[in-house]
């Protein structure tokens, strides 16, 4: 008894030291298998009889749809041998054969026949005729094709056609009457006929009419395909007509010691296959159609054992319910709480969950969680910090190339008014380039006053009309109250520039840029509209995207955005409308800033 009890108290200890995971696989295991036994128990025996039974069912039916099938392809051939037999210029040309030599009319008027005939015929390969002295007039589908007339007498079949009264029967192949150089394996059926003079019934000629294996074999597959099963025709003495494709040695031994039981059928075993068997006479000779269906990869369920089903399922839930039961309280509650705050730190909320006083796997994770949620934390905000530094660094990079471009360009300008003596000009476009740079450079300061940044454009179109022989006109609405509140320098010139180079520079004449800045709640618009070429849907697209080469002057549309979206925290700050042929209007949203930046 204390041996008994201090083995259970090991054991116990065993179990309390088991990781949860570990009891958790244990415990499934252990309820699975018991439940798997139980139904595969009950269930096998009872479904390998229902199985049994319908594909028993099945097979007999499958098997007596090819023989009406089969029946049909022969039927067709007794016709198709009928209408030769009484074709008018077969029975003419045949009475009109005298002699061994082949007359060349007689010969194209009977092939001519067969060709004919032939082609109506799906299920024909080819067609032979035997006249008197063995001459062969034949038509096929596929050759070559030898033909062995002399030794046609020598037959079995030539002796049973001759005592058969004119009726038409089945062979298989044709002992050695027709050669396949090419196909020495091929396998086909022979339909045999003797013709008479339709007047007289005096022998004119003997019919022979093939079917090849193939033809035969395509209705096998078709339903093989459906089923895991196969189809052979044989013979009494086990010799194949239409070989199966496996287990021909197994089945010609089944066919030998054949029976099918009281319901058609039979089950029997071959190597590792468990095979229900149909046989049916055709009708031909002593063939037979017969049929292996498999029954290892059918599954089916049966509503005979519906209420054993549903009885072994209702044990299997309860006891998974109680399973279930002792995980959720163990396991799920705890892991539902930690899926809870994964979801608020996905959110962005970085709360850390309370830990208990528990020595387990959950509450090392809980610490774990925490540990893992602070780093983030402290991560993402390190990574904001960075993109910023490195976003402006990169906005700085692009600013410093906008005024070498510009520079270069405006002092071509004005070298080439020096050399023109054109003094007014030259003097009025180095006042406009000191003034732009000055309010463009701004002391290094990232703001000006809205008064600031038109002076700066105003400059800026001063520059290009003496450039463009004063092609720009420009007009301005601005708020007067909105004169000194300030935004982020160089807003305007971008716009300016797109609507210079992508509206008026094409425009035939004069163009006009009309400048409109207003207050909405706590935003300031600013609007540019131009009455130039306008753009079509993918140019736009293009100059949004920064992909279009706006000029060498400023920024593009694209690093536009990315200023006010760093320096605001705006994600789409620009839309642009712009019509092919009548002009583009460019609309910037920036949040008001308060006074002193």
């Amino acid at each position: 008894m204390r041996k008994r009890s201090a083995k259970m108290k090991k054991i116990r200890e065993f179990l309390n030291r088991l990781k949860i995971k570990t009891k958790i696989m244990v415990l499934y295991l252990t309820i699975l298998l018991i439940s798997f036994l139980m139904t595969f128990t009950i269930i096998s025996q009872v479904n390998e009889a229902y199985i049994r039974r319908e594909i028993g069912a099945a097979g007999v039916q499958t098997v007596n749809a090819l023989k009406g099938n089969l029946g049909f392809i022969f039927e067709n051939v007794t016709q198709f041998s009928n209408l030769i037999y009484f074709d008018e210029t077969m029975q003419d040309s045949l009475n009109n054969v005298k002699s061994k030599n082949i007359d060349p009319l007689i010969q194209r008027r009977i092939t001519k026949s067969l060709v004919n005939m032939l082609l109506s015929g799906d299920y024909i390969s080819s067609v032979f005729i035997f006249d008197q002295f063995n001459n062969c007039y034949n038509s096929y589908k596929v050759g070559p094709i030898i033909v062995h007339g002399e030794e046609l007498q020598n037959t079995q079949w030539y002796q049973e056609m001759k005592n058969a009264d004119g009726n038409g029967f089945f062979i298989h192949k044709s002992e050695g009457i027709l050669e396949f150089p090419t196909r020495g394996d091929k396998n086909y059926i022979s339909y045999i006929k003797e013709i008479g003079d339709v007047n007289t019934y005096e022998p004119l000629a003997t019919l022979m009419v093939t079917i090849d294996e193939a033809t035969i074999q395509s209705y096998f597959q078709e339903v093989s395909a459906a089923y895991d099963s196969q189809f052979f025709i044989v013979d009494s003495n086990g010799s194949y007509i239409i070989a199966p494709n496996q287990y021909e040695k197994e089945f010609a031994e089944y066919v030998l010691d054949k029976n099918t039981g009281g319901n058609g059928y039979e089950v029997i075993k071959i190597q590792e296959d468990t095979m229900i068997m149909v046989s049916q006479d055709i009708g031909i000779s002593d063939w037979r159609l017969v049929g292996s269906f498999k029954m290892d990869n059918i599954k089916a369920l049966t509503p005979y054992y519906t209420t054993v089903i549903l009885f072994i399922m209702c044990l299997n839930i309860i006891f998974v319910f109680i399973c279930s039961m002792a995980l959720t309280r163990f396991i799920f509650t705890p892991l539902s709480k930690l899926g809870k705050h994964m979801k608020m730190v996905e959110e962005g909320n970085f709360i850390p969950m309370e830990l208990d006083d528990n020595h387990n796997e959950i509450n090392s994770l809980k610490k774990m969680f925490n540990h893992m949620a602070k780093s983030i934390q402290k991560l993402i905000q390190k990574v904001k910090t960075e993109e910023q530094i490195i976003a402006k660094g990169e906005l700085d990079l692009i600013q410093a190339q906008i005024n070498p471009h510009f520079l270069y360009n405006t002092l071509d300008a004005v070298s080439a008014l020096a050399l023109m003596k054109d003094n007014a000009n030259c003097f009025k476009m180095t006042q406009a380039l000191g003034s732009f740079y000055r309010n463009s450079l701004n002391s290094g300061m990232n703001f000006v006053s809205i008064a600031d940044e038109l002076d700066c454009i105003k400059s800026y179109i001063t520059i290009l009309n003496i450039r463009y022989d004063d092609k720009i006109k420009v007009s301005y609405e601005v708020e007067e109250h909105l004169q000194n509140k300030k935004i982020l320098k160089l807003l305007l010139q971008p716009l300016i520039e797109n609507a210079v180079h992508h509206g008026i520079k094409g425009k035939d004449g004069y163009g006009h840029i009309f400048v409109k800045i207003f207050e909405d709640e706590d935003e300031i618009i600013l609007e540019v509209k131009d009455d130039g070429i306008g753009m079509t849907e993918e140019r736009t697209k293009e100059v949004f995207e920064g992909k279009a080469i706006t000029g060498k002057s400023g920024f593009g549309i694209q690093s536009l955005k990315q200023r006010i979206t760093l320096y605001y925290g705006i994600e789409n700050p620009i839309m642009i409308h712009s019509e092919a042929g009548i002009g583009t209007e460019i609309t910037v949203r920036v949040k008001q800033i308060e006074e002193g930046v």
